[in-house]
């Protein structure tokens, strides 16, 4: 597992099972047992905290990252490993990141 790969995840509930963006700095992944990730939908709403990727990484379909939509959720959690983005998709991500968790100011 790696930041900026996409995977399966069952997130429970009315989600269920839907690709979500590994976020978590790469360097602590190995020594949690929980990760940070964005979801991923397949419908773009055209917020400033969107990031679409089409169907890169192996997506089926054009797809959108929801950096408002984030959540820690258990490595158990991580069904099937879909692909991964690649540098420049992932410090556009990070930008929106920032955006997203009001975090501008502290730049």
């Amino acid at each position: 597992m790696n930041r900026g790969d996409i995977w399966q995840i069952d997130l429970g509930g009315r989600a269920g099972r839907r690709p979500g963006l590994i976020v978590t700095r790469q360097g602590v992944i190995s020594h949690l047992n929980k990760l940070t990730v964005a979801e991923i939908t397949s419908s773009g709403k055209g917020y400033p905290t969107e990031v679409a990727i089409g169907q890169k990484a192996n997506l089926p379909k054009e797809s959108y990252i929801q950096l408002d939509n984030i959540q820690t959720v258990s490595k158990d959690q991580f069904v099937k490993y879909i692909g991964a983005l690649d540098a420049a998709t992932m410090r556009t991500i990070g930008r929106k990141l920032v955006l997203a968790l009001g975090l501008e100011d502290c730049l």
